[in-house]
């Protein structure tokens, strides 16, 4: 019988283990390259790509495949048995989709959090095209459609519409570095709101706080505190002082970092709802993503590479950040195992409600993108900037339809 993309091909001595196969190995691999950029988003699942590239199901059964069973064959009955064991993890698509996911997040992560930071409406008008188009999918799989379901759908909107709306707190920032007598505390990152200024109360009375604020959400200087408006403006400020003050996010506590881990990895297996937005309710986005850019920055100057200005400024380690990352990982990985069996016990026992419920995470989840583009300075600009908001919003649902049909299409041709 032809297998179709949920249902791949599998070898009979490995029952239920997908074999490995190049084109379909590449395929996945380029979903996960889709999916890790997604993750990197607060607002966006790669659970959600997933769902839309035809895998999402496979991606949950290949999670489900993960299990201590090799390690209790191998006290229990030996070498042999816990090979066998291993054999039943789903390789063929953890491996491809894992390299995709990791490869987009080292990647990508920087430059899909410029393009938020720099161009926030037409950034969040893909992202919300790409969700809104992509709403409809779940409800597509639902055999007969009642009105338990549609009490499912409201439910669920209203739900991750509440929790969307929630706002974090930023992050604590504290000094890492206080060299004496430095004229000049730097904030290290982009001014995020005007309200950045009060960090003026962690500088010594001798010091002029520096900030660094392209976007010009601080019109005015206040006392004691200088504005740098450029990325050339910064260069030449750090190469003309060599003793600054240094003022960065704090570091959570690593227990903490370990529940972010579980909960944001939880998140981002269902569609509609963003991992990364939890971290960032969470308060730990920026720790966790500044640390990852940072081992890599580090990894770049063992190779003889430049280091980014930011990560050379920075007072935290490369230990320090390993071990955050680490610790992060691993709470990830517990959450893998532990919700993907939730996951997979939903569609086995209520698949359609399960369906309808993803359908109003994700219309839920509009929320963000729509606020992002109704906030962005640029608004003010008129009918210039919705254009582009509307014409970008448009192609984001373009490439869902897109890749849906084309789905559709190969699965049809397949099973002919």
């Amino acid at each position: 019988m032809t297998q179709t993309p949920d249902q791949p091909e599998t070898d009979p001595q490995r029952p239920g283990a997908p074999r490995f196969c190049v084109r379909e190995s590449l395929g996945l691999f380029v979903r996960g390259v889709a999916m890790g950029a997604a993750d990197v988003v607060p607002g966006v699942s790669g659970g959600t790509i997933a769902f839309i590239t035809g895998i999402y199901e496979r991606f949950v059964d290949a999670l489900k495949s993960l299990s201590p069973k090799p390690l209790l064959a191998l006290v229990r009955r030996g070498p042999r048995a816990a090979l066998a064991s291993l054999g039943e993890i789903h390789w063929a698509t953890l491996i491809p989709l894992g390299l995709g996911i990791v490869l987009a997040i080292g990647t990508l992560s920087k430059l899909i959090l410029a393009l938020m930071e720099d161009s926030p409406g037409p950034t969040y008008a893909l992202f919300f095209g790409l969700i809104g188009a992509s709403a409809w999918l779940p409800i597509a799989r639902i055999k007969r459609l009642g009105v338990n379901h549609g009490v499912a759908i409201a439910i669920a909107a209203i739900g991750a519409f509440l929790i969307v709306g929630l706002t974090s707190d930023p992050p604590e920032m504290e000094r890492t570095a206080s060299p004496d007598d430095a004229p000049y505390a730097l904030v290290l990152g982009k001014v995020r709101a005007a309200s950045d200024a009060r960090l003026i109360g962690l500088t010594t009375p001798s010091e002029t706080l520096v900030l660094f604020d392209p976007k010009n959400l601080i019109e005015a200087a206040p006392e004691r505190t200088k504005l740098l408006r450029t990325d050339e403006e910064l260069a030449r400020f750090v190469a003309d002082h060599q003793a600054l003050a240094i003022i960065e996010p704090g570091s959570p506590a690593l227990p903490y970092i370990l529940f972010c881990g579980v909960i944001a990895i939880s998140a981002m297996i269902l569609p509609g709802l963003s991992g990364s937005f939890l971290l960032l309710l969470l308060g730990v986005y920026h720790s966790v993503f500044g640390s990852i850019h940072r081992v890599i920055d580090h990894l770049k100057e063992l190779l003889g590479r430049d280091t980014d200005a930011i990560t050379a400024l920075s007072a935290r380690s490369v230990g320090d950040d390993a071990t955050l990352v680490i610790v992060f990982l691993t709470g990830v990985v517990l959450g893998l195992g532990l919700f993907s069996r939730v996951v997979s016990w939903l569609f086995d026992h209520a698949h359609d409600l399960t369906m309808a419920a993803l359908t109003g995470l994700m219309i839920g989840a509009l929320r963000l993108p729509f606020a992002q583009i109704t906030s962005d300075p640029d608004r003010a600009s008129g009918w210039g900037y919705w254009a582009i908001v509307v014409g970008v919003a448009l192609l984001g649902a373009v490439v869902v339809l897109g890749l849906h049909f084309t789905e559709q299409r190969l699965s049809a041709k397949r099973a002919a």
